[in-house]
């Protein structure tokens, strides 16, 4: 009789790109062989459309993740992987992963099933952002330009919790990170919702538009799609070369 836990991590990922990804948690607990294989570092549960699922907030249980199923209309609990993400915001989300902020204003790419992350750019790469330091070089605060065209017309001074609440606005990615560096990540971000790029694992934010008030942006067929406050849409195809 076939021994199945002794499959080779090529063939159990490929049977991982098959599955939906209740099939796949319920995988990683059959033997430690198909559990290692699940929690390969950058591995991608799985390549085949899904449903999604929604993120549900659990303050009493922060040893477990909520989801909702729209599809099957059913709420289902996984055991919450390292790194412990109850305390990060979450600002956007594709291909099975999280875009995230912690409790310093560090992002990440965070694949909520298997705990793998990838870092993001730090914000004080961003023109209009600098940071105050305390005397062992640690942030203590940081430092928000306001621009009106070519000139800043004043600076505003956010704590970590101040800057996550208000900075971050959203993010979206345009494919999946963990297969070569193709990954970029547009962001909303300021009061003034300018809009931003960088590269998954890149060292910094790039600005790509001195206009602002952005109020929404999707990536689709190869191409960001963004729209202002005042209703204009734009189409954004920017190469890796770029970032």
């Amino acid at each position: 009789m076939a021994d199945w836990s002794k499959l080779s991590i090529d063939i159990s990922s490929l049977i991982h790109g098959e599955l939906s990804v209740l099939d796949y948690i319920r995988v990683g607990a059959v033997c430690k062989q198909w559990n290692f294989a699940c929690k390969l570092k950058y591995h991608c549960p799985t390549k085949k459309p899904q449903s999604p699922w929604l993120v549900l907030p659990d303050e009493c249980d922060t040893t477990t993740i909520k989801f909702f199923s729209i599809l099957e209309k059913k709420t289902y609990k996984i055991p919450c992987p390292e790194p412990m993400i109850h305390r990060r915001a979450y600002i956007g989300s594709g291909h099975g992963w999280l875009v995230t902020v912690n409790d310093t204003c560090s992002m990440h790419l965070l694949n909520p099933l298997t705990g793998a992350q990838i870092p993001l750019p730090p914000v004080t790469t961003l023109p209009f952002v600098s940071a105050h330091h305390n005397s062992h070089g640690q942030i203590i605060e940081f430092v928000v330009e306001v621009p009106y065209g070519a000139n800043i017309i004043s600076t505003l001074v956010f704590s970590f919790e101040r800057m996550r609440c208000i900075f971050f606005q959203k993010a979206v990615l345009s494919a999946v990170p963990d297969v070569g560096d193709n990954c970029l990540i547009m962001m909303i971000c300021n009061n003034w919702k300018h809009l931003v790029i960088g590269r998954a694992g890149g060292e910094a934010w790039k600005c790509i538009s001195i206009y602002h008030h952005y109020t929404n942006i999707i990536h689709r067929k190869g191409k960001f799609h963004t729209i202002s406050d005042t209703g204009i849409v734009k189409h954004l195809e920017i190469g890796l070369e770029l970032v």
